[in-house]
């Protein structure tokens, strides 16, 4: 008997060991499913999810989840790299506590239909977090250019980045003053007293929003809202 109570005591050692052991690669498998699900893919990514006592993996949840990819897409939206945490996250609920991180490489659309990037920096609760996005000031000028010469059919000379929000734009030798936006369609957009023109817009298959615009250090400075919850597909 006492042989017999000493292999099924065994047992349990071994089974909970492995379930010790491999409780952060099961967590970090389901996570990376629920994030292909989602429409996250990546030429390279890492998952790692850790929790005290790592036997909380087992049921979804983790303390600590770090999404690290390169040359990601996520449906239709493409950026160079991600690195992200988020925290007290559970996997089968889809919902995550605060997240902090970067995505680089982010690419927004003008209105000329090129693609142009810029980092994005998170941080706040996962389904509500803040994103700054720097757009420099020589992109700014490039986008404008190319606008106007779209729209219009006019040559800009100069741009010029006035805080708060304020552009101003110099066509054939006179100067168009107005105000940057963020315009019903959620995209970055020139008002001025000629009417409003979108010059800048976000893919919408990525949960970020824009929120305000303003003129930082001489550079355009956006504040959006990310969802990362809708990443983990919630």
């Amino acid at each position: 008997m006492r042989g017999c109570l000493f292999v099924v005591a065994l047992a349990a050692v071994v089974l909970s060991a492995g379930a010790w052991v491999g409780s952060p690669i099961l967590a970090s498998t389901l996570i990376s499913t629920a994030l292909q699900n989602a429409g996250y893919h990546a030429a390279s990514s890492t998952v790692t999810a850790t929790s005290s006592p790592p036997l909380k993996l087992l049921i979804g949840r983790a303390d600590r989840v770090e999404i690290a990819g390169t040359d990601i897409d996520f449906r239709t939206f493409h950026a160079a790299s991600l690195d992200v945490v988020l925290t007290d996250v559970d996997v089968i609920g889809k919902t995550a506590g605060p997240i902090s991180g970067r995505i680089t490489g982010a690419e927004l659309t003008t209105t000329a239909g090129e693609a142009t990037s810029a980092d994005v920096d998170i941080d706040g609760d996962a389904d509500a977090a803040n994103a700054a996005i720097v757009v420099d000031a020589a992109t700014v000028d490039r986008v404008v250019r190319l606008a106007f010469q779209q729209k219009f059919g006019v040559a800009v000379s100069a741009t010029k980045l006035v805080a708060p929000d304020t552009l101003r734009i110099t066509p054939l030798g006179a100067t168009v003053e107005g105000r940057l936006l963020v315009d019903a369609n959620g995209a970055i957009a020139f008002s001025s007293s000629l009417g409003s023109s979108p010059i800048l817009s976000f893919d919408p298959s990525f949960p970020l929003r824009f929120r305000a615009v303003r003129i930082d250090g001489g550079n355009l400075r956006i504040d959006a809202t990310l969802d990362a919850e809708a990443l983990l597909g919630g």
